[in-house]
């Protein structure tokens, strides 16, 4: 009988394991969850790749036959402007994107959720609505012009709010005005999420 010769590397590291937080991460990837835990910033544009490569493969499939995208939200929020793009992105999804509040979904964070086509929440979790904030430099030209773009985006997102939820126009002008918290019980009542998760089979 032959021997089978077995080389062992000089080098231990090469023996090493993955990051854990790796393993994590390309696990999720196969079950097609992502998870937008920090500030919504160019990172997460690398979610726009997923989505977009995700309903790729779905190319051709009914949506209630595709598998859907679970995006796992612990986000205070970040860039308005890519939270448009992302926002977009997910309307335009014909693959399901679900969403859910794990903990906290604030400023660009709360859009991005209600954004989904259906929308979760964990016990105990919050939301944050508000107006956000902006910063203008230069001349005064280039800052009447910011200002202007600026107050736009915003009266876009009152729309949207309208839309993705049950919160009446008096509540918001009257709520936005400020820094509007709400917990997970207020945000069914408004329709800013559909469901809050008494079964942890639902969130995986």
């Amino acid at each position: 009988m032959q021997e089978l010769a077995i080389t062992i590397p000089a080098n231990v590291e090469n023996l090493a394991l993955p990051a854990p937080e790796l393993v994590t991460y390309y696990r999720n990837l196969e079950n097609r969850t992502i998870w937008l835990d920090s500030d919504v910033d160019n990172f997460a544009l690398e979610f726009s790749r997923l989505i977009l490569l995700w309903n790729c493969e779905d190319k051709g499939l009914a949506p209630d036959k595709r598998v859907p995208i679970k995006l796992m939200i612990c986000s205070y929020g970040g860039d308005l402007d890519i939270n448009n793009s992302l926002i977009s992105l997910i309307k335009l999804s014909k693959t399901p994107i679900y969403s859910y509040n794990m903990g906290f979904a604030c400023s660009a964070g709360c859009f991005i959720f209600m954004s989904c086509h259906k929308r979760y929440a964990m016990p105990g979790s919050y939301f944050l609505l508000h107006k956000g904030s902006g910063e203008f430099s230069g001349n005064y030209d280039t800052v009447v012009a910011e200002m202007n773009e600026y107050a736009r985006k915003i009266e876009e997102l009152s729309g949207f709010i309208l839309e993705h939820s049950r919160i009446g126009i008096k509540n918001l002008e009257e709520k936005l005005s400020g820094e509007w918290y709400m917990d997970c019980n207020e945000a069914l009542e408004f329709g800013v999420c559909d469901k809050i998760i008494d079964d942890i089979d639902e969130g995986i």
